[in-house]
């Protein structure tokens, strides 16, 4: 039989994802008393070749919206699972339940810890990549940081979003899009945020992506002249943070020797 550590280091190597604890916290308690966060690092764009992408809505808890999964304890008599993560007892879809001990769905059985799922009815939406930097690093280290970003950016989609982050005494929320003078939000590390007042800060949040009571949606096709990025020609607020990582140097202030350091 494995052992824990052998399990784990087999989890990691199928999923592609690291976890700061091995443990969930069961209570706010135990969260509270947690002294490092939890929190994981994830292989983006991992590929996986023994399993293809699921055709169909993931069933999501009704308390806390996690996702059904194999370590989701459920009942096949009362057509229940219990989410993993708030113990919330849910029903079954109506779709379930032809589901029996030899007839599994895929995000039930053991082996698959991670799936893909396509989902034809939702709006594409442009994924978005932060890349939060500790800038309190020996300057060898940080060049080496400075080639390995501009490395992963050419492994990025050509519609992606980019961001930048950097902190060491202060927090940096850069402006990619500034021009040739660099700009930034600067937040202090010794004062603690509410998300309201960082959003209210930024000018970001629901009514950034909003214009005209309808969601803005990714155009593939922008008309020529316009970004083509997330929502609408009127939502510069949300343009000037996350953009398309081809319309901007991204790295170019770090090239030149400009980044910020506390």
């Amino acid at each position: 039989m494995a052992t824990m550590a052998e399990f784990i280091q087999q989890s990691e190597i199928n999923d592609g994802i690291r976890f700061s604890w091995n443990a969930w916290p069961v209570s706010r308690l135990e969260s509270a008393q947690c002294v490092v966060p939890i929190g994981c690092l994830y292989t983006l764009f991992k590929e996986r070749y023994d399993f293809p992408p699921i055709n169909y809505d993931p069933v999501f808890c009704t308390r806390c919206r996690g996702i059904l999964n194999p370590y989701c304890p459920f009942d096949l008599r009362t057509r229940t699972w219990a989410c993993c993560l708030c113990n919330t007892r849910n029903n079954f879809p109506p779709q379930y339940a032809g589901m029996t001990e030899q007839k599994l769905p895929a995000e039930l059985m053991a082996q698959f810890t991670t799936l893909e799922y396509t989902i034809p009815k939702v709006q594409p939406v442009p994924p978005i990549f932060i890349f939060v930097i500790d800038t309190c690093i020996e300057e060898p280290d940080f060049t080496q940081l400075k080639e390995s970003i501009q490395l992963s950016l050419s492994f990025l989609p050509s519609y992606a979003f980019v961001g930048l982050i950097t902190f060491g005494k202060m927090v940096h929320i850069h402006e990619l899009e500034a021009g040739p003078i660099s700009r930034s939000w600067v937040f202090k590390g010794t004062k603690d945020y509410t998300g309201n007042q960082i959003q209210l800060m930024l000018s970001v949040g629901r009514s950034s992506v909003i214009t005209s009571g309808q969601p803005a949606v990714f155009n593939s096709n922008p008309p020529p002249g316009s970004k083509g990025v997330y929502g609408s020609e009127n939502n510069n607020s949300l343009n000037n943070k996350w953009l398309s990582y081809h319309t901007t140097d991204f790295i170019q202030p770090w090239k030149d020797g400009c980044c910020i350091t506390d």
